[in-house]
């Protein structure tokens, strides 16, 4: 009975708060996002709503003056709000979510602006969120649990550290993000339950590809670089090729190459709306954010991210050839990004080259960035031939590199480096115990994103089949990218581990309800 009750409690709030008809997101993204919200009635405004709004108006008066940050103030109320709003519309909890995530924007409002962290706050709320519609309405988390026990496995062998790494206080600040990390995962994968929802995470990841590159694209093309666009638009002077040097845009990560890959992730979504998106405006706005997107990791420099985009397009296309109606618009497309493409960055891209050449004539070159990935790479495999089993600690490379460096004869650098290999990293931090549970990890996302693009193809469900394959070549682009740099900014990673297990569940509720082609309903609306 109690249940009962507060269920209608919830139920009658939610019509509150809902009333006036389905959100703008339902409109734009289609007609499938009204079946999964709960249909608003009118509401009849009276005296009682006018008292509340002064009572609260009235304490939040009070409380800025007493604690007298009226942005701690704005914040809670808008946490509040979201809470609120994301217990009766999962689908605004992942957007927000995703956008928050990828874009940065705790990071940069707590660096920048001085502000709290909104993304420890949101998380623990849509946590709360997911309890109250497990007991409330019944709505229990599905597909969490392989996750959580290969996670789980993962995360105590990085905390084995603790007992043997150098520096325990660099381990436990690791566990410390590991643990955040794994956690977001584990919501993204309890909330992200139909592709409808899939949908819209897709557009949040390309609307912060939108709003981010179309800044590094502007900042650019116009010079701007004294001006950082409220830490969403960094930049550094760096090494161009050879003697040539010259600003590398770095977004709201503040380091062109770990920029370039994030970014990186967002192409294949971006082509996949081009070519299947059926709303003209939402089409637009796709190759919109295949322009910017593209251009954003052309202008970061990166040799790295140069690789890992053809990797993912590659990917892509061999998914999914383009159609003979879609090659003038690509080609298009494709001659208007050369023409912006710097020559300094063609040069850049050449000197590539020299690791082709390097076996067969000996690795020298002029370019001190390809020379100090080689010494970290050197440093790091001779880490693991000495330490093979355990690795020497979680976040102990950089502890351990000048040790190592030297001892095959590298000269000594003036700072601590980086391994720059996400895979060479694991292994010399947590030895083969590590490497394999890594390893677990991903060829589970692997395979939970290829067996479920089978299973749709073979169910007809090809609108969904082809954004679960953009989703793979996005994947596989990050991965490719993960050869250049290390886990320094591993939340993007957890994001991806997140979607790729969610996967599985999602294909069975969809096959589920439209198992036979002639029954499907088009997601697009």
């Amino acid at each position: 009975m109690t249940r009962l009750l507060v269920q209608e409690y919830f139920e009658k709030l939610g019509n509150t708060l809902t009333s006036g008809g389905c959100s703008s997101l339902c409109i734009v993204m289609g007609d499938t996002m009204v079946t999964n919200e709960i249909q608003p009635k009118p509401v009849k405004y009276s005296t009682t709503f006018t008292i509340l709004a002064l009572i609260i108006g009235g304490v939040l008066g009070f409380a800025t003056n007493l604690i007298g940050k009226p942005l701690y103030i704005f914040i809670g109320v808008a946490g509040i709000v979201f809470f609120i709003v994301s217990v009766f519309s999962v689908e605004t909890g992942l957007l927000v979510l995703f956008f928050l995530t990828f874009t940065r924007f705790s990071d940069i409002a707590i660096y920048y602006h001085n502000a709290p962290s909104l993304a420890k706050s949101y998380i623990l709320v849509l946590g709360i969120v997911i309890l109250i519609r497990w007991v409330v309405f019944r709505e229990r988390p599905e597909g969490w649990q392989r996750a959580f026990v290969l996670i789980g496995i993962y995360g105590l062998v990085l905390a084995t550290s603790l007992f043997y790494a150098s520096n325990t206080k660099m381990v436990s600040d690791s566990l410390s993000d590991f643990v955040k990390n794994a956690f977001i995962a584990i919501i993204i994968i309890a909330l992200l339950k139909n592709s409808a929802r899939l949908k819209l995470v897709i557009w949040s990841l390309l609307f912060s590809g939108i709003f981010l590159g179309s800044i590094s694209v502007y900042q650019y093309l116009t010079g701007a670089f004294e001006n950082n666009f409220w830490g969403f638009a960094q930049s550094k002077f760096m090494q161009y090729a050879g003697a040539i040097e010259g600003y590398r845009i770095s977004g709201p990560i503040g380091d062109p190459n770990f920029y370039a890959a994030v970014m990186v992730v967002l192409v294949p979504l971006a082509l996949e709306r081009v070519l299947n998106e059926r709303n003209r405006a939402l089409r637009l706005l796709a190759a919109w954010a295949l322009g910017v997107i593209s251009l954003t990791v052309v202008f970061t420099y990166s040799r790295g991210g140069f690789v890992a985009l053809c990797a993912a397009v590659f990917a892509w296309f061999v998914l999914y050839p383009p159609r003979l109606k879609y090659l003038p618009f690509l080609f298009l497309l494709g001659v208007a990004i050369l023409m912006l493409i710097p020559q300094e960055y063609l040069a850049r891209i050449t000197s590539l080259g020299e690791l082709v050449s390097a076996p067969s004539v000996g690795f020298r070159t002029q370019d001190y960035a390809l020379r100090g990935r080689a010494s970290e790479t050197l440093a790091g495999l001779e880490m693991i031939k000495k330490n093979p089993i355990l690795g020497v600690g979680l976040n102990n490379y950089v502890v351990h590199y000048q040790e190592y460096a030297k001892s095959i004869g590298l000269a000594p650098t003036a700072s601590d480096r980086a391994a720059h290999n996400l895979y060479i990293e694991v292994a010399a931090e947590t030895g083969l115990v590590g490497f394999t549970a890594f390893a677990a990890l991903l060829w589970t996302m692997a395979r939970n994103i290829i067996s479920s693009w089978k299973k749709l193809k073979r169910a007809g469900n090809d609108r969904l089949a082809s954004m679960v394959a953009a989703l793979g070549a996005s994947t596989f682009g990050y991965l490719i990218a993960s050869v250049f740099i290390h886990a320094a900014y591993p939340r993007y990673f957890w994001l991806l581990v997140g979607i790729a297990f969610s996967i599985p569940n999602i294909v069975k509720n969809e096959i589920k309800i439209h198992p036979y082609p002639s029954l499907q309903v088009d997601a697009d609306g």
